[in-house]
């Protein structure tokens, strides 16, 4: 699959790697972030870490007026869930 725009912008400073190199020892550039993953010299995709992705969903939904005013909603309900729930719905 070939990206439409193969000058596509850098973020956040994110190193270029072949393909090749990635896959000889993917954990080493998990640890990094943010990774650009490329095959002859075009971009195929990024390899990003949990905790990096994590924070980018939370600062997308941090943004998001329709996010925070859901939020807001859930804060003036007294609906909680407890703990046990959660925990079982995620396995824990």
């Amino acid at each position: 699959m070939e990206t439409k725009n193969k000058y596509m912008p850098f973020i956040l400073g994110e190193e270029l790697v072949p393909v090749r190199e990635a896959q000889k020892n993917i954990t080493k550039y998990f640890e990094q972030g943010i990774v650009r993953v490329t095959k002859n010299g075009k971009s195929l995709g990024y390899l990003i870490a949990d905790d990096t992705l994590s924070e980018m969903i939370e600062m997308i939904e941090s943004n998001n007026p329709h996010f925070i005013a859901e939020i807001e909603a859930d804060q003036k309900t007294k609906k909680r869930i407890p703990l046990e729930e959660v925990l079982e719905e995620y396995g824990m």
